[in-house]
C-alpha cells in the first residue's frame, strides 16, 4: 500500500479519536472519578450531553453540506484546533457552568467542522474496493488510540496520586492533567493536517460539488438507503452510548474502586481495535449488510444477558461477559454502516450532505441519552435503575436488527 495513503489514514484515525476524547473519551474511562472529583451528578452530566446533542443536530446538517464544498483537510484542521482550545478552558475554569458552555461549544467544533469531512475523507481513501478496509482500520485505529489515551490517563492518575485515600483536590489535579495533555495533542494534530497536499483539479471535480445546497439535499433524500441508515445508526449509537455506564455499573454494583473501574474502561477500549481488525479480514470481500445483521445479533444477545443478569443476580463474571458481547456487536456495526454508501453507489460529491442528513437522526441519542441515563441512575437508582436502562438497550438492539434485515433484503432485491 502507498506509504502516503497509510500516513493519511493514520492522521484521520488520530484526529477522529483525539477530538472526541475531550467531550466523551475521558468521561467514558474516568466517569466515577470525574463525577466525584467535580461534584457532578449523573443528571448534570446528562444535561451536558443534551446541550452537546442539540448543538450537534444543527451542526450535522450544516456541516454536511459545507463538507461537499471545501477540501476536508481545512475543515478538519479548524475542528481540531478549536476543540483543543475548549480543553484548555476546562483545565483553567472547572465549574459546572463552564462545562455546560463547553459542551455547546464542542457540539459545533467537533461536528460542524469535523464529522462529515473526516467520514468523507475516509470514503475517498477507500476508493471503490477498499471501503471495509478503510473504515475497519479507521474504526479500529480509533479504538487503539482511545485505549492508548486511556492507558496514559490511568498511568497519569496512578503516578499523580499514589495514596489509597484520595481527596477531591488530588482527583481534580489528575483528571485536569489528562485534559491538558489531550488538548496539546489535538492542537499538534491540527498543524499536521495543513501539511497534506491539496486536491488536483481533476480530483476536485470528482469530490467537490458544483451544485447548489438545495439540489444536494433533495438528491440525497431520494435514496431509500439514507432513510434506513438513519434508523440503523440510531439503534446502534443508542446502544453504544449506553455502554458509557458500564464502568460505573462495575463500580456501584460490583464495588470496583476508581483505579479498577478505569482499568476496566481501558480493557473495553482495547477490545474495539481487536474486533475491528477481525472484521477487516473476515468481511472485506463479503456483503456488508450481512455483517450489520451479525453485529446486531451479537448486541441483542449481550443486552439480553445484561437484563437477565440483574434479574437472576448472576456473578460479576457473567455481567462482564455481557458487557463484552454488547460492545463487540456495537464495534462490528460501527465498522460497517458507512460502507453502505459505496455499496449503494451514492455519488461521492454528495457524501458530506448524505452523512449530515443521516447523522441528524442517527446520532440524535446525544440529545436524550444523557438525561435518560441520569434519571434512571439518580432518580430510580440501584439495580432497578440499571435494569430499566438495559431493557431499553435490548429494545434498541432488536429495532436495529430488524432494520438491518430490511436493508439487506432491499439491496438484494435491487440487485
Amino acid at each position: 500500500m502507498n506509504p502516503k495513503k497509510i500516513f493519511h489514514l493514520i492522521l484521520f484515525i488520530l484526529a477522529a479519536e483525539v477530538i472526541y476524547t475531550l467531550p466523551y473519551g475521558i468521561i467514558r474511562i474516568f466517569r466515577p472519578t470525574f463525577l466525584y472529583a467535580f461534584n457532578i451528578s449523573n443528571t448534570d452530566m446528562g444535561y451536558c450531553y443534551t446541550l452537546y446533542g442539540i448543538t450537534a443536530l444543527a451542526s450535522y446538517f450544516s456541516g454536511g453540506i459545507i463538507a461537499d464544498k471545501y477540501q476536508p483537510k481545512f475543515l478538519i484542521f479548524s475542528g481540531l484546533l478549536l476543540t483543543s482550545l475548549g480543553g484548555f478552558i476546562w483545565v483553567l475554569i472547572p465549574s459546572l457552568t463552564t462545562l455546560y458552555m463547553l459542551y455547546i461549544y464542542w457540539g459545533i467544533t467537533t461536528i460542524f467542522f469535523f464529522w462529515s469531512p473526516v467520514i468523507k475523507a475516509v470514503r475517498i481513501w477507500g476508493d471503490n474496493n477498499k471501503q471495509i478496509t478503510g473504515f475497519g482500520f479507521f474504526e479500529g485505529g480509533r479504538g487503539t488510540v482511545a485505549a492508548l489515551i486511556g492507558t496514559l490517563g490511568v498511568f497519569i492518575y496512578a503516578t499523580s496520586i499514589p495514596n489509597i485515600e484520595l481527596s477531591k483536590e488530588q482527583l481534580q489535579i489528575a483528571v485536569k492533567k489528562v485534559y491538558f495533555i489531550v488538548s496539546i495533542i489535538s492542537m499538534l494534530l491540527a498543524g499536521l493536517f495543513l501539511l497534506l497536499p491539496n486536491y488536483t483539479s481533476n480530483e476536485k471535480s470528482k469530490i467537490i460539488t458544483t451544485k447548489s445546497y438545495k439540489y444536494n439535499v433533495l438528491k440525497s433524500l431520494q435514496y431509500p438507503v439514507v432513510w434506513m441508515l438513519m434508523l440503523i445508526i440510531l439503534s446502534a449509537y443508542t446502544s453504544y452510548r449506553i455502554g458509557d455506564i458500564f464502568t460505573q455499573y462495575a463500580s456501584e454494583i460490583y464495588h470496583y474502586n476508581e483505579k479498577e473501574s478505569a482499568t476496566l474502561g481501558v480493557f473495553f477500549a482495547y477490545l474495539r481495535p481487536l474486533v475491528c481488525l477481525i472484521i477487516v479480514f473476515l468481511a472485506k470481500n463479503t456483503n456488508p449488510t450481512k455483517w450489520l445483521i451479525i453485529g446486531f445479533i451479537i448486541m441483542t444477545l449481550g443486552s439480553l444477558l445484561l437484563t437477565l443478569n440483574l434479574n437472576l443476580s448472576i456473578t460479576h463474571v457473567a455481567g462482564l461477559a455481557s458487557f463484552v458481547s454488547t460492545l463487540i456487536g456495537a464495534y462490528v456495526i460501527r465498522v460497517i454502516y458507512f460502507t453502505i454508501l459505496e455499496e449503494t453507489k451514492i455519488p461521492l460529491t454528495i457524501t458530506g450532505t448524505v452523512i449530515g442528513i443521516i447523522s441528524i437522526i442517527g446520532f440524535f441519542p446525544d440529545v436524550f441519552i444523557g438525561p435518560l441515563t441520569g434519571y434512571y441512575l439518580d432518580e430510580i437508582g440501584g439495580k432497578i435503575g440499571y435494569l430499566y436502562l438495559f431493557i431499553f438497550l435490548l429494545a434498541n438492539s432488536i429495532i436495529g436488527l430488524l432494520s438491518s434485515i430490511l436493508l439487506h433484503k432491499t439491496i438484494k432485491a435491487k440487485r
